[in-house]
């Protein structure tokens, strides 16, 4: 039962939190919606138009019974147009219209009882048809009595199919979700056998919606679904994370090392030297992080500093480095480790080459929200 009640816990927050960010406009509706799929929520409600027939009946005065009805035939009472909720009234067909008295033959205006039937329109926000129906209903019942003291009477009121719902906006939409819980029937012969697979079920489909909104929030923040700067929305969605009782995201320094060096490349041409630099380099140049290599990586020649000797041309060239790089108490454990990367990557890329490794300098930018995530492992 606990984890039964704090996955319907989780999946409350996670929703409400959602619903927020999509008011505050931090996310977008598809990527709310999205969400709330891929986590087994209930989806964002929409704005159905409901619509009914009914017969309207009141009383009014007119000048005479042809005045009463081209009046009833294109207009409503007011108290119709005042109502809260809204509704849209359109008369159809006057089906009668009768004095309420014997004055007819007295000068000025009579009253009649008018009977229209008309269509009308109301709107309701909700997650299904029916439930938008069901609001409609509950609706219409509460402003009866209202139209009964204004001596207004609607019978004969029949639903019809609700048409194609609208986007509803995020002001209209509920945070409260709906969750379903299934009880485990304990009465099999072996009741512990029977709980024990309740309970396993249980912690099973927590464990499943606590993995599922982590990697669907990373999975954002790696798609770029945020846009802007990119430690701005990794805060905000750290922080959706920690609110909801998860870990929060995983911390690393972003760090720049450069790397001066000297290539031999043989004769040639100036230009022939910087080609053949360039294409000996070519193995430690990488623009997409991994395993392996967790960090970007790029060079360049320097021509002006170029020295040819008896074995040809001598290339300096500067290899940047920019990666970021977790479990290290301070910026100096993360630089010395960030430095040794890089001199095991060029020897290693480099090795059987009589290159020179001049310097290396390591520069810790930041500590914040590493910038590689995975959403299967992080």
């Amino acid at each position: 039962m606990a984890a039964i009640e704090q996955r319907a816990a989780l999946a409350v927050e996670a929703r409400s939190a959602l619903i927020a960010a999509l008011r505050n406009r931090l996310i977008c509706r598809p990527g709310c919606e999205d969400a709330l799929a891929t986590w087994g929520l209930e989806p964002l409600p929409q704005q159905w138009t409901i619509s009914a027939q009914a017969h309207l009946s009141y009383t009014r005065s007119h000048t005479d019974e042809d005045e009463a009805r081209e009046q009833a035939r294109w207009g409503v009472p007011d108290e119709l147009c005042l109502l809260q909720p809204a509704m849209a009234v359109y008369p159809q067909h006057v089906i009668d219209v009768a004095p309420t008295s014997n004055g007819d033959d007295e000068p000025g205006p009579h009253r009649y009882r008018i009977t229209v039937q008309f269509t009308l329109h109301t709107w309701a926000t909700a997650t299904r048809q029916a439930e938008a129906r069901d609001a409609a209903r509950t609706t219409m019942d509460h402003q009866l009595q209202a139209l009964a003291e204004a001596g207004i009477t609607l019978t004969r009121l029949t639903w019809q199919t609700a048409d194609s719902p609208d986007e509803a906006p995020p002001d209209d939409i509920d945070t409260d979700a709906r969750h379903l819980v299934g009880a485990v029937n304990l009465t099999d012969v072996d009741r512990l056998t029977a709980a024990t697979a309740a309970r396993d079920a249980a912690v099973q489909a927590l464990t499943g919606l606590r993995r599922s909104i982590r990697a669907r929030a990373i999975r954002a923040l790696v798609d770029d679904e945020f846009g802007g700067i990119y430690q701005h929305a990794a805060q905000r969605v750290d922080q959706f994370l920690v609110d909801l009782g998860l870990d929060p995201l995983p911390q690393a320094h972003h760090i720049t090392v450069v790397a001066d060096l000297t290539l031999p490349v043989g004769d040639g041409t100036a230009r022939d030297a910087c080609d053949a630099a360039r294409h000996t380099m070519r193995t430690v140049t990488t623009s997409s992080p991994d395993q392996a290599r967790p960090w970007t990586a790029y060079g360049w020649t320097i021509p002006e500093y170029a020295t040819v000797d008896q074995d040809g041309w001598r290339i300096p060239w500067q290899h940047e480095y920019e990666m970021w790089l977790r479990g290290h108490a301070t910026p100096a454990d993360a630089s010395t480790a960030a430095e040794a990367l890089v001199r095991a990557d060029l020897t290693r890329a480099l090795a059987g080459i009589d290159h020179h490794l001049v310097t290396v300098t390591a520069t810790v930018e930041s500590l914040g929200i590493d910038l590689h995530l995975d959403p299967d492992s992080d």
